[in-house]
């Protein structure tokens, strides 16, 4: 039996593997009929697998032995072919930890991000080979209440190839999770499968290859079986990408005081405001605006062109608390970041008063971003919210009318700075805002002033910008991607460019 590039075999054993999980699609791993493997889209598998996490003592020694649940969803197909590498693409995992057990580790964090890595013994007859899955995790919120920290894990993992026929059995190992909080140092956990149960994460049949040698001359069927009978199992990684760099600005942080006015719910009630340093995030985030006078839209942060990357300090204060009308209730909790984007001009056109084709290069200048989610009523998961404020001016240039380039001026704005509310929705199922690290759907509307400063040579031309654009109701709706969460142990990097949200569909009154 033979690995290679980093994965390791042997006939009675391998090495302890790293560690475990990954976050919610599947093991890619399917057939081709030429040199690879395609996955089978259509035939998920899950294994729900029971495992004992070795808890370190605050001296970080291993002291105390939990339960826990390893879920592992791959994408497999039902056959290979033997000499044929079925490739691995993205496995996922959730490990389900006890909430208090965790919680004891890091008390004061908020938020935990993390990498794990999983052993996998690979066995065919009397083969065996390890293969180490090393996996990423997104920031998850630690929950105020309940019995679980959920945390999901995803990656790439090597490839399979079988040299001779026979079933496949793959058997979950040993699993290493790191867990690094918001606040404090971060915690390693070891996890071994719990005794009792096989720990089997996919079957994959192997039955004889009758295919006639290649037209090389390279033996195939029998003959190749015969040559590879010292190497049965290979367990290969995918050559690996040249590491994608992220924007230096991921890790600088923005500054600056939190819009506090959106806090939910409103007083009166109890609450205990933690404020912390928060940890270094970026996203990209693209939308559309529509203009309602002109029932015309534009693209904010274009994805075609150079969009703007927001800078993000994560979890700068938590509130929790209770109602204060009613002691002994139920609880809150509310999770506040700061955020920064510079954003680049757009274009718009539209017909000006519906006949008059205008079109104008629009200069947002767009203060500080607050980012709050939370959960009025512990109790009741459909409270939930996530609100995205800011304040923000718009100044209009290079303005061509019917063809004609039109003087505006350098100093044609909004006459004072607008403020923008967006709300994201945790509990929809098309795209769901459930916190900053997961990102999601935003939408809100707002009322753009009057334009001052618009016009030369003693013209003024306000009041036509003003009638055209300025008013209430204008939507809009961003999608923002996933964070990168930089640092020690960067997850999600570099930062992904969303797709832009679609309208909403008209409708009459």
């Amino acid at each position: 039996m033979r690995t290679t590039g980093g994965a390791t075999g042997a006939r009675r054993g391998a090495r302890p593997a790293r560690v475990a999980a990954a976050t919610a699609t599947a093991l890619v791993l399917g057939l081709l009929t030429g040199t690879g493997s395609q996955a089978d889209e259509d035939s998920p598998t899950s294994a729900d697998l029971a495992y004992a996490c070795r808890f370190p003592d605050p001296t970080g020694a291993p002291s105390t032995t939990v339960d826990a649940r390893v879920e592992v969803t791959t994408r497999l197909p039902r056959s290979a072919v033997p000499g044929r590498p079925v490739d691995a693409g993205t496995v996922e995992v959730t490990a389900h930890l006890p909430r208090a057990a965790t919680s004891a580790l890091f008390p004061d964090a908020r938020v935990v991000t993390g990498s794990a890595t999983l052993g996998v013994d690979v066995r065919q007859n009397k083969e065996q080979a390890r293969a180490d899955w090393s996996l990423r995790a997104a920031g998850t919120e630690i929950p105020a209440q309940g019995t679980e920290l959920v945390l999901r894990y995803a990656g790439k993992v090597p490839t399979i190839t079988v040299n001779s026929s026979g079933g496949v059995r793959l058997l979950a190992a040993e699993a290493r999770l790191v867990l690094q909080p918001d606040a404090g140092p971060p915690v390693s956990l070891v996890c071994s499968p719990a005794p009792g149960r096989e720990p089997r994460v996919a079957d994959l049949a192997v039955p004889e290859d009758t295919r006639p040698a290649s037209p090389r001359g390279e033996p195939s069927g029998p003959a190749a079986r015969e040559k590879a009978r010292e190497d049965d199992v290979t367990l290969s990684p995918r050559e690996a990408a040249p590491a994608a760099p992220w924007p230096d600005e991921c890790a600088d942080m923005p500054t600056g005081e939190l819009d506090t006015s959106v806090s939910a719910p409103p007083p009166p009630y109890h609450f205990n405001p933690i404020p912390l340093d928060g940890v270094p995030l970026c996203a990209y985030a693209v939308g559309i605006s529509t203009v309602r006078k002109q029932n015309g839209s534009m693209l904010i942060n274009d994805p075609a062109g150079k969009p703007a990357l927001m800078r993000v300090r994560g979890v700068v204060r938590s509130d929790l608390g209770d109602w204060a009308e009613e002691p002994g209730a139920e609880g809150f909790n509310q999770i506040w970041s700061l955020a920064e984007i510079h954003l680049p001009d757009a274009r718009a056109s539209f017909l000006n008063f519906g006949y008059l084709p205008v079109t104008a290069s629009v200069t947002f200048e767009t203060g500080k971003v607050t980012i709050l989610t939370g959960q009025p009523h512990m109790n009741d998961p459909t409270t939930a919210f996530a609100r995205i404020v800011f304040q923000q001016s718009l100044r209009l240039h290079d303005v061509v009318v019917n063809g004609t380039p039109l003087d505006v001026g350098p100093s044609c704005r909004t006459a004072k700075s607008f403020r923008v509310l967006l709300n994201g929705d945790m509990n929809s199922k098309e795209n769901p805002y459930v916190n900053v690290f997961s990102g999601g759907l935003l939408t809100g509307k707002v009322t753009i002033p009057a334009f001052t400063g618009c016009g030369t040579a003693g013209e003024n031309l306000d009041g036509l910008f003003t009638a055209a654009i300025s008013g209430p109701d204008n939507e809009l709706r961003m999608n923002q991607a996933p964070t990168c969460v930089t640092g020690d142990f960067p997850s999600g990097c570099p930062p992904v460019v969303p797709e832009l949200p679609r309208l909403k569909p008209a409708t009459t009154p």
